[in-house]
C-alpha cells in the first residue's frame, strides 16, 4: 500500500476522525471513504456536469423558453 502525503492540518484532522469514529483503525476508515464514494461520487460527477452545461449555455447566449419545450416534446414522444 502506498503512503500518503498530506498537509499537516489535514493529517491531523484526519487523524482525529479516525480516533474519534473509528477506533483508531484507518483501514476501517479508508474503507468506509470508499464505500461512501461509492455511494456519492456519481452525484458530484453529475453536479459538475451540470454545471458545466450551463455555463456553456449561457456563453453561447441562452435558451429560449420554447426551445426547452420543442426538447422535452422531442425527447418525450421519441422524435430526437
Amino acid at each position: 500500500m502506498s503512503a500518503l502525503n498530506l498537509p499537516t492540518a489535514l493529517e491531523k484532522h484526519f487523524g482525529e476522525i479516525v480516533h474519534e469514529n473509528y477506533a483508531d483503525n484507518v483501514q476501517i476508515a479508508i474503507a468506509a471513504l470508499l464505500q461512501l464514494h461509492e455511494k456519492y461520487g456519481w452525484k458530484e460527477q453529475l453536479r459538475q456536469d451540470v454545471r458545466a452545461v450551463r455555463e456553456e449555455v449561457r456563453r453561447r447566449g441562452g435558451l429560449k423558453a420554447k426551445v426547452i419545450d420543442d426538447a422535452i416534446h422531442k425527447y418525450r414522444h421519441g422524435l430526437g
